[in-house]
């Protein structure tokens, strides 16, 4: 990571990409294993992953959601002792209280996870990626069955300590359709 300290292109303002909420329509993230992806395979210069590459064997596994019952977000965390850099939070929630979903509770609860999700930008803007240096791990989980429609709520946020390079990176492989189908391939090797 280059350690930037002066801008070193123009701030415009393009009248004709408007800004947009949430995340897209598709409804779905991907959270793969830190431990999982193959950094010495993968591609990215600056915010931008170019080739996202997984450990043979591994994939990343679906998370599904409805409405606007995702969302991530990110803020800068100055250090004078330390590091400056971006905390990363991705805020979902498992919609069914089963006993799978307390299984995968458990998983989350106790793992480091990167996390892709659609967003409704297109091209290179489309899908942000968050926790790609440090992983995002379980800030917060609850279950309440009065609140929430009795779902589990969860928070996955970059570790304490830690920060991250950029307010998050994107990732663009060739083209749309590219990059699409390794989305919905969950990154696994096809």
């Amino acid at each position: 990571m280059a350690c930037t300290s002066k801008l070193t292109e123009d701030l415009l303002n393009d009248c004709a990409t408007v800004p947009k909420t949430g995340l897209a329509a598709s409804s779905k993230a991907v959270l793969i294993n830190q431990d999982d992806i193959d950094l010495s395979g993968s591609t990215s210069t600056g915010a931008q992953i170019t080739d996202l590459v997984l450990n043979s064997g591994t994939t990343g596994y679906k998370l599904e959601y409805v409405k606007q019952l995702a969302s991530t977000n990110s803020e800068y965390a100055p250090s004078t002792d330390a590091v400056s850099g971006f905390k990363h939070n991705f805020l979902g929630r498992l919609l069914v209280a089963t006993n799978d979903n307390a299984e995968r509770s458990q998983e989350l609860a106790n793992g480091r996870y990167v996390i892709v999700v659609p967003t409704p930008y297109g091209g290179q803007d489309k899908y942000k990626v968050y926790g790609w240096e440090n992983g995002l791990e379980a800030s917060e989980m609850i279950y309440n069955v009065d609140e929430n429609s009795g779902a589990i709520t969860f928070t996955l946020s970059t570790p304490e300590n830690a920060v991250e390079p950029y307010l998050y990176m994107t990732f663009y492989d060739t083209d749309d359709a590219t990059s699409k189908a390794a989305f919905d391939a969950l990154f696994a090797s096809v």
